[in-house]
């Protein structure tokens, strides 16, 4: 199961926790409350990961990025472990990849 998490520490952490669980409402993924995921820097930290596939951590993340983060998500499951190649589908969302971070 794919496991969204939220940043419920960063400014707004709640706000923008109800607005990615409403866009990714009927999805194959967790939406999960998150303590610090450190990504203060950037602040709205939103963290992807799923059993085999590599982890995305995302910042600044806002309400208005979950139909993004749902376009993220159909291109995570599609690709072989996780690793998206070609990012421009996701617009904005693109450039706020703070990490990829390998499967173990």
């Amino acid at each position: 199961m794919t496991c969204v998490f939220v940043c419920a520490e960063c400014p707004g952490g709640a706000n923008r926790l109800a607005a990615i669980r409403a866009a990714l409402g009927g999805t194959a993924c967790t939406v999960r409350a998150a303590g610090c995921m450190s990504g203060c820097r950037s602040g709205g930290s939103v963290a992807v990961r799923a059993p085999g596939r590599m982890a995305y951590l995302f910042g600044p993340v806002d309400g208005g990025d979950g139909q993004r983060l749902r376009r993220f998500l159909d291109l995570y499951h599609a690709a072989p472990g996780g690793e998206i190649r070609d990012a421009r589908p996701l617009g904005p969302l693109r450039f706020k990849v703070l990490a990829r971070i390998p499967d173990a």
